[in-house]
């Protein structure tokens, strides 16, 4: 899981999570290596965005397209669903502060994929460390839980929820879900946009297939498998 727009008003706030059908840690492998092999090539070295991808690993906004497209070539080879929530900060909660959006954000997210995943005994997230949130995701787990009984309406056995909050490069294929997030933001910002001859909307066709739901606060269900918007 991951978050975007943070410390930018002027960007829809992001909150995405990938649930990965194949083995975690040789998905993450696989980008490692890629992100190995990227990081050797020569003729990128001194460029200020490669050499930041260097420092710190796959960034969809600001990696390169010698780096940005071999990544999007990998992420068509990984069997994954994502769950994109976003607000563009129009409903009451832009009366709230940033923090207790995403808060909220959170807790709503992992209350309904407790659900989704209620025959499971244990439900492992990874999220990308948040200075800002560092003792929330401690309480998550809790909170979380509690959101999912009260949508429900009624007590249930739920999966334990177990969160482990990693940087960005011990986790490297959580830049999946950020390039996901990058596209949602981009066609959000340019309204919504349904023309193709506009990138942006050909961008979000791309993506759209392997997103589970796209959800608004402020609109409800944007996108579902179940009713794609393409």
């Amino acid at each position: 899981m991951d978050e975007s727009g943070n410390g930018n008003p002027s960007q829809p706030l992001i909150l995405g999570a990938v649930e990965i059908d194949e083995d975690f840690e040789d998905v993450d492998k696989r980008v490692v290596e890629l992100y190995r092999n990227l990081s050797a090539r020569r003729s990128l070295m001194g460029l200020a965005s490669f050499e930041k991808f260097r420092e710190h690993g796959f960034h969809a906004s600001t990696d390169p397209v010698e780096v940005s497209v071999p990544f999007s070539d990998l992420m068509q080879d990984i069997h994954f669903r994502a769950y994109v929530y976003v607000t563009d900060r129009s409903s009451a909660y832009a009366g709230y502060s940033e923090k207790e959006q995403l808060e909220y954000m959170y807790e709503t997210m992992l209350g309904d994929l407790l659900l989704r995943f209620r025959n499971l005994d244990q439900l492992s997230c990874v999220v990308e460390e948040n200075e800002m949130l560092k003792t929330f995701f401690g309480d998550l787990p809790t909170k979380a839980t509690r959101r999912a009984i009260e949508k429900l309406g009624r007590a249930l056995k739920l999966p334990q929820l177990e969160i482990t909050v990693a940087a960005k490069k011990q986790a490297m294929s959580m830049a999946i879900i950020d390039y996901l997030m990058l596209t949602v933001s981009r066609w959000i910002q340019a309204k919504y946009t349904t023309e193709p001859a506009n990138r942006v909307c050909r961008a979000l066709r791309e993506v759209e297939p392997y997103m589970s739901v796209l959800y608004s606060l402020e609109h409800g269900v944007i996108s579902s498998r179940k009713a794609p918007l393409h």
